[in-house]
């Protein structure tokens, strides 16, 4: 831009001051107008069936701020100053108009409800009640005395029929036309947290059906004058019918708007009756306007909060669905990444014993078992969204249990300061891996949500029968809309390549697993925090060990579908002296056993395999040989009830095992090698 130009650019303070004045100055002439929209110029005191410029002091302040109470103020000065009031009452009446609503707008920021969204009935309610409040103690109340006050007897004939009429209209103008006010005001006084309707839109015809039978059911008695009168009572009380139906079909805009055009209505019908009612009729007419009104506004709310409850219940389902499809499509990965992981890590374990330890090959194979290690952490965490990760549970204090996690603190970039607040040191009843990985999923969440310098503390505390876990950040934060997807799996906020965007996703999974719940709250600029609620106390009963005794000889029935992993079992337990007959699905397995029933020491089982599972095949055997010894092994645990391993001699192998964990877990159901165990029969 040249300089000449910048010269003659008005400043942005200047623009941004007329702007609000003028603001302030539509504001103050749509007030006066309408506050000169007349009943009957007939009926003293009485001129207003409802008072338009109540709806619009009761709403500028949620729509325009602060700024509203210029154009209150001024708008109420000019309409009593002008009026036949003299000025002291007149400036009185102005102060009270503009003092009620304000009053009324900072209650309502004071209880956390500074944009009242009307589509709740929270929100709704608590507006309409510190409205009522505000009008029934300013403008009804103390207004009625200023004004009266101007009269040649100092007071009403009868101050409180007064009052209360007052009180009436200015209910009733908040209730017909403030909603429509918040709803459908201008561009530069619309809330901007106000959200748009998610329901579909209704059909003009419908619309046009219900105004028809409103505008039926309300002048119904003018068109036929010969209609008895409590027919043309039960007309009118007939219309909560139709306002009722619309509620319920409409969204609450268009509720809202409904209600507006019913008030105006019933205006025009008293309008064209040509007849000054009586004092008693006059109310009636007010509150029969009222109760339409609010069955309308707050039918409406219920409606749409039941219809946004049943969205967010389908949306849960369709997570739910979402996370098993995951889940099985991750557990069936999952199962072959194990047999193929346990064959490599199997096979590495043999090669070492044939490498010369002077050359470069111990150094090539540690480098393959550091690749195929690093391969099964990534598979674990694939298995923790299958739900497939077996447990294994014991009591440690939290102080123990988070020792793992702690350790990891020391790699975190220098810019971050951790901080740990641990004020109790329960005991848990949980999987101490599970956990750590949970943290470690959470805790990379923080650091990448902190670019430059920021904190990380860590809270723990017991409530009741559950511990709680919270991880806080000073980071960016989080959106409601990224919060709302932040576990869900399909959903990242990571460019393409910059990662997987699934560490929420697998804390979500891991915590259920055990049984605890994942809360998060963040805000955006303001951090955010993962919060582990878990239970105490519940432990997984570990098997005893089997008492020593005579040692059991070395004949071991294994059965695994994967051929690979099958043959090296099979090769490294017979290189310990095991014999060792193997099966390529369970019923071979069963068959295998059914020749021979006695002549067996240990099942080796896979849990998954055709056919026959490991679980049927192992409850088919015992019915013939209950106390048999049976290791089960599978690279996911699907199907195994802990009653299973309840018993001293079963016990569960996670693929991928090393051969030295496998050696361990056959010589802990009671056989032995050849150095220690006899001959069969011994």
């Amino acid at each position: 831009m040249s300089e000449d130009a910048t010269r003659l650019s008005p400043p942005a303070s200047i623009v941004g001051d007329w702007q609000k004045g003028r603001r302030v100055l539509v504001l103050t002439l749509l007030y006066m107008a309408l506050a000169k929209i007349p009943l009957s110029s007939e009926l003293a005191f009485q001129a207003y069936l409802f008072w338009p410029a109540a709806a619009l002091a009761h709403t500028a302040y949620f729509l325009a701020g602060r700024e509203a109470v210029w154009g209150i103020a001024l708008g109420s000065l000019l309409l009593n100053g002008f009026g036949w009031l003299p000025w002291p009452q007149a400036v009185g009446m102005s102060v009270l108009q503009t003092l009620g609503p304000l009053v009324a707008w900072r209650l309502m920021t004071r209880i956390g409800c500074p944009h009242p969204d009307l589509r709740q009935t929270r929100d709704l309610l608590c507006w309409l009640g510190v409205a009522t409040l505000a009008s029934a103690i300013f403008s009804s109340g103390l207004g009625t005395l200023v004004v009266g006050s101007a009269l040649p007897g100092g007071r009403f004939s009868h101050p409180m029929a007064t009052g209360f009429s007052w009180f009436l209209g200015d209910l009733a103008a908040i209730l017909c036309l403030g909603p429509v006010l918040l709803h459908f005001g201008p561009r530069w006084l619309h809330p901007a947290s106000e959200a748009p309707s998610t329901r579909p839109a209704s059909t003009f015809a419908a619309k046009v059906a219900v105004g028809v039978l409103c505008l039926a059911l309300l002048f119904g008695g003018r068109v036929n004058p010969h209609l008895p009168a409590d027919f043309r009572l039960a007309l009118q009380f007939a219309l909560v019918l139709p306002i009722l139906w619309m509620a319920l079909r409409f969204d609450p805009r268009e509720a809202a708007a409904g209600v507006a055009l019913l008030s105006l209505a019933f205006l025009a019908q008293l309008w064209t009756s040509g007849v000054r009612l009586p004092d008693e009729a006059f109310r009636f007419s007010q509150l029969h306007l009222l109760v339409l009104a609010l069955a309308a506004l707050v039918t409406s709310a219920a409606g749409e909060e039941t219809r946004l409850a049943r969205l967010a219940l389908a949306a849960r389902d369709l997570q739910a669905q979402r996370m098993e499809a995951v889940g099985t499509l991750a557990g069936g990965l999952v199962h072959e990444f194990n047999n193929q992981l346990t064959v490599v890590l199997g096979n590495l374990d043999r090669l070492r014993e044939y490498l010369p330890s002077q050359s470069e090959a111990p150094g090539l194979a540690r480098r393959l078992e550091d690749a195929a290690l690093a391969m099964g952490n990534t598979v674990r965490q694939l298995k923790s969204l299958s739900h497939q990760t077996p447990l294994h549970s014991f009591p440690l204090p939290l102080s123990e249990a988070l020792t793992p996690f702690l350790s990891s603190i020391r790699e975190l970039p220098d810019r971050i300061t951790f901080r740990l607040f641990l004020d109790q040191d329960p005991i848990l009843g949980l999987d101490p891996d599970l956990l750590n990985q949970a943290l470690q999923c959470l805790l990379a969440n923080c650091v990448e949500a902190l670019p430059g310098q920021g904190f990380i503390d860590l809270r723990a505390w017991q409530e009741g029968p559950s511990i709680h876990l919270a991880l806080d950040d000073t980071g960016t934060g989080m959106s409601a809309e990224v919060l709302q997807r932040a576990c869900d799996p399909f959903f990242t906020t990571k460019p393409l390549g910059t990662g997987r965007g699934l560490g929420l996703s697998i804390a979500f999974a891991l915590t259920k697993q055990l049984g605890g719940r994942l809360l998060l709250d963040s805000l955006p600029g303001r951090g955010t925090r993962a919060e582990l609620v878990l239970p105490l106390g519940r432990v997984l009963p570990e098997p005893a060990t089997p008492e020593a005794g005579t040692p059991h000889t070395r004949r071991i029935l294994l059965a695994d579908d994967e051929s690979g992993l099958r043959e090296l079992t099979r090769e490294f337990l017979e290189g310990e002296g095991f014999q060792v007959t193997g099966a390529a699905d369970g019923q071979e397995a069963l068959e295998a056993f059914e020749s021979d029933p006695q002549g067996w020491d240990l099942l080796i089982l896979d849990l998954v395999m055709p056919r026959l599972d490991g679980i049927e095949v192992l409850k088919r055997i015992e019915r013939v040989r209950p106390e048999l010894p049976a290791l089960l092994i599978s690279g996911y645990s699907t199907g195994l009830q802990p009653g299973v391993l309840g018993a001293p001699h079963r016990r569960f192998l996670a693929k991928p095992f090393r051969l030295q964990e496998l050696l361990e877990a056959v010589r802990s159901l009671g056989l032995r090698d050849p150095s220690t165990a006899g001959t069969h029969g011994g």
